[in-house]
């Protein structure tokens, strides 16, 4: 382990900012494992720069999002280093510093991805409550812009959250959006928001919210030519949700209190029927459906077809195919169009549906889907 005053002096004094020293304090204090508290930090820098430290260490670490974040709910608050915070801290000091101990753990608990800026990303952003209430966080190297804000589940514990949008539609991009999202951020959920077209069996309305178990690439398969006929053969790789979450989802197929007051926060049109969940197989490729009869075709091999897509099946795939500690993955999008005759019309209410829905779930069931955590 790197003495105190060896980190202190890998960089001249005048460079040495507050940032820089308490994130130094952290990691000698062994932050990056085991959460410490403020007192702890102002202890370690008052022995070694006497009264020259930084002045409100605390006021400091909640500037820091993303390099810091806040670790159980006592009192008093326990900070942890996040390995984002690490990496400001290598970046900074041109140290070998060691994280080997901290490969199994998260760094952030909800990651959001949308397909578009407008109007899915700006739907969720709002249902957090305000846009001053998000940070840009990461860094200008990467592709895609983030922004960060917490999250208070019912129980009063503060999720830490991040979001971006996928710089175009489709599988492509958006399993590119969520491999860099886990990789810088290692999340323990990945959250796709969105619409989507639903079936019109199942009695679906505008706004009803679609739950991917599993997402299909309908496009997978084979096309053969036989008896003089041109036929496809489909050959998916379906993936479904962790049974934990499949359960949760469960409880709100029903009518429920939860989607009807959402509802009554749309300032505009509504559909007269109440909204409701549809769980089911959703169908995913790199197209945009203006056919009902190609719903009919995908239908015959997914009968229970609840809605189409353009992006789910990247998400998924890249979660479970990401590296351990793996993220569970879920997506709410909601129907904006039913794949013929389409319209905007519908789709800034489909997302104001979605973005809420997916919001007020988590905060109301984070305890139960990582009760742990």
């Amino acid at each position: 382990m790197l003495e105190f005053s060896a980190i202190l002096s890998a960089v001249k004094p005048k460079q040495r900012t507050d940032q820089y020293l308490i994130l130094s304090a952290l990691y000698f204090l062994g932050a990056n494992e085991a959460p410490v508290t403020v007192r702890e930090i102002s202890t370690l820098l008052r022995l070694h720069l006497q009264q020259s430290g930084p002045a409100n260490i605390s006021a400091s670490l909640k500037a820091y999002t993303g390099l810091v974040e806040i670790s159980g709910n006592e009192t008093p608050r326990r900070w942890k280093l996040t390995l984002k915070g690490v990496e400001r801290l290598r970046k900074l000091s041109g140290l070998e510093l060691n994280t080997a101990s901290r490969q199994s753990e998260y760094d952030t608990d909800i990651a959001f991805l949308c397909a578009l800026e407008h109007p899915e990303l700006s739907a969720l952003i709002e249902a957090f409550g305000a846009t001053s209430t998000w940070n840009e966080v990461g860094e200008a190297r990467f592709s895609h812009v983030y922004r960060a804000t917490t999250l208070t589940t019912l129980n009063g514990k503060p999720l830490s959250v991040v979001a971006t949008a996928s710089t175009s539609m489709g599988l492509t991009a958006a399993a590119i959006a969520t491999t860099q999202l886990v990789f810088q951020f290692r999340p323990r959920i990945v959250v796709m928001v969105g619409i989507a077209a639903g079936t019109k069996n199942g009695g679906k309305a505008f706004g009803d919210i679609l739950v991917a178990d599993p997402s299909v690439d309908y496009n997978s398969g084979k096309v053969v030519f036989e008896n003089g006929v041109r036929d496809f053969l489909p050959d998916p790789y379906p993936i479904g949700l962790n049974a934990r979450l499949r359960s949760l989802i469960q409880k709100y197929r029903a009518p429920n209190s939860l989607l009807e007051d959402i509802r009554s926060k749309w300032k505009h049109s509504t559909v007269p029927a109440s909204n409701r969940v549809h769980l089911g197989p959703v169908g995913a490729a790199d197209q945009v459906i203006d056919d009902e009869s190609r719903i009919l075709e995908i239908q015959k091999n997914w009968r229970k077809l609840v809605g189409v897509e353009m992006e789910t099946y990247g998400v998924y795939r890249a979660c479970h195919e990401a590296p351990e500690p793996k993220p569970r993955f879920v997506s709410f999008k909601a129907v904006c169009d039913f794949a013929a005759a389409k319209t905007d019309s519908w789709q800034p209410y489909a997302a104001f549906m979605a973005a809420n829905f997916a919001v007020e779930f988590l905060r109301v069931e984070w305890e139960n889907i990582w009760p742990s955590a």
